[in-house]
C-alpha cells in the first residue's frame, strides 16, 4: 500500500501536523500587519499648556490697549465732560479737563476696565478656562499678614530712598494732588482699583507666559519692566522713582514666581500704595497742605 495513501493514520498525522504549522505561521503573520508591534506603548496626547494663553493674546492685549481701550475711554469721558459742560454751564475747555484729576482718573479706570474685559473674555470665552483657577487666585505658602507686611516695608524702604536722594524736579502725578478731594480721589483708585488691575496684568496675565517661554528670571525682569514703564509717565524727571517701582516690580514678580499664586503679589501691591497714601495723608495734614 502506498503510505501516503489517503485515510491512513501517517498520513492523518501529517496533514495535521502541517495544518497546525501552517496555522501558527498564519496566525503570526495575522499579528505582524494586525496588531502593533510588543514593548511599545500608545503615544498619549500632549499635556495642555497652563495658561493656555500664549504669546500672540499678549500681542492682541497690547494691540487693543493701544488702538481701542485707549481711544474709547477717552471719548467716553469726554462725552460725559461735554455733557455736564452743557448742563452745568461749565467754561472749561477740553484740553484743560484733561489735566483735572477727576477726568484723568476716569479716563485710566475706563483703561483698565477695558483690560479686564479683555482678559476675562480671552480665558472664559477664548479658552474655557475658570478665571480666577487660570490666573492662579489661590492662597499663598505663608499668611496673608505676612504679604502685608512685606508690602509696607517696600513703601518705607522706597520713602527712605526718597528722603535720602530727593527729586527737585515736579512729577507728573504730583500735578494732579491739587485739593484734599482729588487726593481722596486718587487715594481710592490707587488702593481699590490699580493694584488688583496691574497685577492681573503683569503678573497673572502677561508673567505666566513669559515664564513658560523663557524661565523664570527672564519673566521677572520682563514683567518688572513693563511695569515700570507704565508709571513712567507718572514719574517723569523723577530717576529715583523710576528705579523704585522697577525694584518694587521685581519684588511682586519674583513672589509671584516663587509661590506660583497671584494672592501674594497682589497684597504686597495693596500694601505698598496703602502705605503710601496713608503716609501722604498724614504728612499733607489729610491732603490739605498739598502742593499740587
Amino acid at each position: 500500500m502506498n503510505e501516503f495513501e489517503p485515510g491512513t493514520t501517517e498520513n492523518t498525522e501529517l496533514i495535521s501536523s502541517s495544518e497546525n504549522s501552517g496555522g501558527t505561521e498564519g496566525a503570526s503573520q495575522l499579528s505582524l500587519w494586525g496588531e502593533e508591534p510588543g514593548g511599545l506603548a500608545p503615544v498619549s496626547p500632549p499635556e495642555p499648556l497652563d495658561p493656555p494663553w500664549t504669546l500672540a493674546d499678549l500681542g492682541f492685549f497690547v494691540l487693543f490697549a493701544a488702538v481701542i481701550a485707549f481711544p474709547l475711554a477717552n471719548l467716553a469721558v469726554v462725552g460725559v465732560f461735554l455733557a455736564l459742560r452743557y448742563s452745568l454751564g461749565w467754561e472749561l475747555t477740553v484740553e484743560q479737563a484733561f489735566t483735572r484729576t477727576p477726568f484723568v482718573v476716569s479716563m485710566q479706570t475706563g483703561w483698565e476696565g477695558l483690560w479686564l474685559v479683555f482678559i476675562y473674555l480671552t480665558i472664559t470665552f477664548k479658552y474655557g478656562r475658570q478665571f480666577w483657577q487660570a490666573i492662579k487666585w489661590t492662597r499663598g505658602p505663608h499668611p496673608w499678614a505676612a504679604y502685608l507686611v512685606g508690602g509696607a516695608g517696600l513703601a518705607v524702604l522706597a520713602q527712605l530712598l526718597f528722603y535720602l536722594s530727593p527729586t527737585e524736579n515736579e512729577l507728573p502725578i504730583e500735578r494732579l494732588f491739587t485739593s484734599p478731594a482729588a487726593g481722596y480721589l486718587l487715594t481710592l483708585f490707587g488702593i481699590c482699583v490699580a493694584p488688583f488691575v496691574e497685577e492681573l496684568v503683569f503678573r497673572g496675565f502677561f508673567y505666566p507666559v513669559f515664564e513658560r517661554l523663557w524661565g523664570f528670571v527672564a519673566a521677572v525682569v520682563l514683567t518688572a519692566l513693563l511695569f515700570a514703564s507704565i508709571h513712567a509717565s507718572q514719574l517723569w524727571g523723577g530717576w529715583q522713582e523710576i528705579a523704585a517701582i522697577f525694584g518694587v516690580g521685581l519684588t511682586l514678580s519674583y513672589f509671584r514666581g516663587k509661590t506660583g499664586s497671584l494672592v501674594p503679589s497682589f497684597l504686597m501691591h495693596l500694601a505698598y500704595n496703602t502705605a503710601l497714601f496713608v503716609s501722604l495723608y498724614f504728612s499733607t495734614d489729610r491732603f490739605r497742605t498739598l502742593s499740587g
